[in-house]
């Protein structure tokens, strides 16, 4: 039977009250928060801190479990019903072992906190931290749970042969924002929602995506819905021909995710958003009609109520203060996979989100806390330690598979397109390989010859089907795998191309020859009009859903020509499939993977670095560099921002500077542009050098930064480039990187370059590069004249001598005092010592503090107060300490 004809109802209500409180003897102090059930089991949690276990079928009372851990906040009962998870409301988290007699009852507890992030360092929990959701593993040897910070964290059980478990390790996979409302898996899929978004994570290849670009802000939940259960779908495709492209079984899994106002977002597999699915209607609607039929059939006391379709087109109610009615998706129950339950305090919608209907709903029971499902079974934990039952009955769905020659509409329709994207593949990849043999019009592997199928009428009828269809995506690989056919091999086959243009797919949510219309422009250009109920689809699309640029599709659609019947050709996307990637290269492969280790580590907040170590180690220098630069391109093709500087800082984390001396030419002209652009490219980095004074005729800086990214890669490149005296490339570092004019007047000292270092040494303003040069120079008596020269025209004319060309600069004194402070808390890898650089300035330009440099180093303390005389009438009065007075006639008295 058609899904859309299914009928649905509630039956075998029951209250299990009186057999769940038989263990309390009217005890009313102990109270049920939280519980769990499985195909056996039930568990209910207290405020007590233990555990009360129940036989699901019988409900008779089995055990209950002691355990230290105060109130109990939230349990899970693992797949093979021998362990159970709790957390309580402090943090702590327990497991209890073997719930099978005759092994012996123990809880181990670990604690949530504290925590630290990917570099080791601790996590402000801002609060008390409790578990909100739990998740296990199919082999449940691991179980997730997400806490109230935002944290999903990884609990491993070591387990060993003849011991119960031994310890308890637990750390965190994902550090977001905000808490998690609800994991969900599906294979190596982990689903997490939280209070502003869902993320899909591949815990397998540790792969993190964000579903939609749209934040939310509220409690909203995420489950994984199978659209065609594998029994259905292998009884209807063994007779299908199996296309060459990517057609698996994930194909019929959605992901769906809670929207504010009853909403539902649905992605595929790989976190695209296909569609919205609205409900704020008919959640009214189903209201209105629930409240008939109960008026209706109060004479049969049907206690609850079964909403066929005809019910639902009644007119919908209105709340008291006249808005439609909505009830909150907060938790996403799924009910086999198929159906979606969902509730709040005094309702229970039970939803077919593929159909987009409400197909069951009941208010009969009140002050709902706590839903589990198993199977088809509902339970309801409510207020007063009172539980009930129900289950959804489904009408229709007794006969899975199919008999032979009577194959549904929707397996029809299925195998069409399956067959359509087969024919067009055939015709467009493989049609030039089948005109070298000999076999046209037979059949080939058991399958017709694509040259027989590729007729006219064939391929429209192909093209409609597979655009209509679930596998649009598919067709957009295969035009593009015949762009790339030009190309042959020698012996006249094509060549599978080199480069990432089959990796680069159209993503369905912003591509506007595909997306947009349903691929309707694509038919078009076939002279193939698009059918009414095709075109009722693109208001399924919610048009607050934002693109990465911060537009809405129906403006960008608009923009892009829609409203005025013209089709621009929508933006080449990489694809970001957390399933296995249609690549064509080595090459292509790692770029791929160094783009997810990019994008997953920004939505977790974990350091990475070890993960892209593990990739460049296999590979040379020079290599790593070319697939750095396809890298770079990729990003930019996804509209990433600063693509060139993110690479770059995956690269440095990774660079031994020492490596520098030993690569070829090219790599390390690639690595010092990399290392400007690293110190040039940032907004903070940039306003740090506007501030500075430069020179108006040779564009050098006259100070230099407090602080650089990649310190000891930039000192590195400038000691290679001044050891073989390519002193152009050092200065055109300089000229880019003031900082390095520190190191630069290092090798002056080292050069004993007299002439440059005292001018150097006072644009800088750098306490340890005064004394280092004069105590190596030395600095003699004319030094120490000159300096004195440059402090008295910065002071009074605000001049400052050129580094490079030797001129002198006018400028107000205090655009000279540069705070460095914000550049410094920005650099986290650069030279943390320069964060109190301004008062070490500040000090420097001090005259204290020359004199005080100087005495310590000059032979003669007469001939340093013969020089301070000197220059008396242009020391301000009071800038010299009596004490240094007095220390000179001290040293000159011994």
């Amino acid at each position: 039977m058609d899904a859309t004809n299914k009928q649905y109802a509630l039956r075998d209500r029951a209250e299990l009250s009186a057999f769940v409180n038989q263990p309390f003897r009217n005890n009313s102090r102990i109270k049920f928060t939280c519980f769990d059930c499985s195909p056996k089991y039930f568990v209910f949690g207290a405020n007590s801190g233990s555990l009360y276990l129940y036989d699901r079928i019988t409900t008779s009372f089995l055990a209950i479990f002691p355990s230290q851990l105060g109130t109990i906040g939230k349990v899970s009962i693992s797949h093979n019903e021998k362990q159970i998870a709790i957390g309580n409301q402090t943090g702590s988290i327990g497991v209890l072992l073997e719930l099978e007699p005759p092994h012996v009852k123990e809880i181990l507890s670990t604690e949530l906190a504290p925590s630290t992030d990917g570099e080791g360092q601790p996590i402000d929990l801002g609060g008390p931290a409790f578990v909100t959701s739990f998740c296990w593993t199919e082999d449940d040897r691991e179980l997730y749970c997400g806490d109230s910070r935002g944290i999903v964290s990884l609990i491993q059980f070591s387990l060993f042969m003849g011991r119960n478990i031994l310890n308890i390790s637990l750390h965190p996979v994902l550090l977001l924002e905000n808490r998690i409302v609800q994991i969900d898996r599906y294979k190596d899929l982990l689903l997490v929602s939280t209070l502003s978004k869902c993320v899909l994570c591949n815990t397998a290849r540790e792969e993190f995506k964000q579903i939609g670009n749209r934040p939310r802000d509220g409690q909203y939940g995420a489950s994984f819905v199978i659209a065609h259960p594998n029994t259905n779908a292998s009884a209807a495709t063994t007779t299908t021909p199996s296309p060459p492209l990517m057609i698996v079984d994930e194909e019929d899994v959605r992901i769906f995710c809670s929207r504010p106002g009853s909403r539902l977002w649905e992605a595929d597999l790989e976190g695209n958003v296909i569609r919205t699915h609205q409900f704020k209607q008919a959640v009214a609607t189903a209201a209105a009609a629930a409240v008939a039929a109960s008026r209706r059939r109060r004479s049969h006391q049907q206690q609850l109520q079964c909403l066929q379709e005809s019910e639902l087109a009644t007119a919908p109610t209105e709340a008291p203060d006249g808005t439609l009615m909505v009830v909150p998706f907060q938790v996403l129950y799924s009910i086999r996979r198929q159906l979606l339950l969902v509730h709040d305090r005094c309702q229970l919608l039970i939803i077919d989100p593929l159909h987009s209907k409400i197909v069951l709903r009941t208010d009969e029971f009140t002050d709902i806390t706590h839903v589990a499902v198993v199977d088809e079974w509902i339970y309801l934990l409510t207020g007063e330690n009172r539980v009930f039952q129900v289950r959804v009955e489904i009408q229709g769905d007794e006969d899975p598979f199919p008999t032979p020659g009577m194959v549904d509409e929707p397996c029809l329709e299925s195998r069409k397109q399956k067959q359509g994207v087969y024919i067009l593949d055939s015709m467009l990849n493989n049609n030039n390989n089948n005109n070298n043999n000999n076999n046209n019009g037979k059949q080939l592997n058991g399958k017709e010859s694509p040259l027989l199928l590729s007729t006219e009428a064939t391929i429209k009828e192909a093209l409609v089907s597979v655009v209509r269809g679930k596998y649009g995506r598919n067709i957009k690989q295969m035009f593009m795998g015949y762009e790339q056919q030009q190309q042959r091999t020698p012996n006249g086959a094509p060549e599978r191309p080199k480069t990432l243009n089959l990796t680069k797919i159209y993503e369905p949510s912003r591509s506007n020859a595909f997306a947009n219309g349903n691929g309707h422009a694509l038919l078009a250009e076939f002279g193939i009009e698009a059918e009414v109920e095709d075109l009722e689809c693109d208001d399924i699309m919610e048009e607050l859903v934002q693109t990465r640029t911060g537009q809405a599709l129906l403006g960008k659609a608009m923009a892009n020509g829609a409203g005025t019947g013209k089709q621009q050709p929508g933006k080449k996307k990489f694809s970001t499939s957390l399933l296995d990637g249609y690549e064509t290269s080595e090459d292509d492969v790692t770029v791929r993977n160094l783009y997810l280790i990019f994008r997953s580590s920004i939505i977790s907040n974990l350091n990475f670095a070890d993960r892209y170590a593990k990739i460049f180690d296999e590979y040379d220098t020079e290599t790593i560099v070319r697939l750095l630069r396809k890298l770079e391109t990729l990003m930019e093709e996804n509209e990433e921002p600063n693509a060139r500087l993110k690479c770059m800082r995956i690269y440095f984390h990774y660079l031994k500077p020492e490596l520098l001396w030993e690569i070829d030419a090219d790599s390390r002209q690639f690595i010092k542009d990399g290392f400007i652009v690293c110190n040039t490219t940032d907004g903070a980095d940039r306003a740090c050098l506007e501030r500075l004074a430069h020179c108006a005729a040779c564009g050098y800086y006259l100070e230099a930064t407090a602080s650089c990214h990649y310190r000891e890669i930039g000192t590195s490149l400038l000691q290679y480039y001044w050891s073989r005296k390519e002193y152009d490339e050092c200065f055109a570092m300089v000229k880019r990187v003031p900082y390095l004019w520190r190191t630069i007047t290092r090798y002056y000292i080292q050069d004993r370059r007299e002439d440059k270092v005292v001018q150097c040494v006072w644009n800088l303003a750098d306490p340890e590069l005064l004394e280092r040069a004069a105590g190596e120079l030395p600095f003699e008596l004319d030094h120490w004249r000159q300096l004195f020269e440059l402090a008295i025209a910065y002071h009074q004319r605000h001049e400052m001598i050129c580094l490079s060309c030797d001129k002198s600069i006018s400028g107000r004194p205090e655009d000279n005092q540069r705070d460095n402070r914000s550049a410094v808390e920005a650099n986290g890898d650069g030279d943390h010592r320069a964060a109190g650089s301004t008062e070490a300035e500040s000090q420097f330009r001090q005259w204290n503090y020359l004199l005080g440099v100087a005495l310590a180093h000059i032979r003669s303390p007469t001939e340093l107060l013969c020089l301070v005389r000197r220059y008396a009438d242009n020391i301000p009065r009071g800038a010299i300490a009596p004490s240094f007075y007095i220390r000179c006639l001290l040293l000159e008295a011994k």
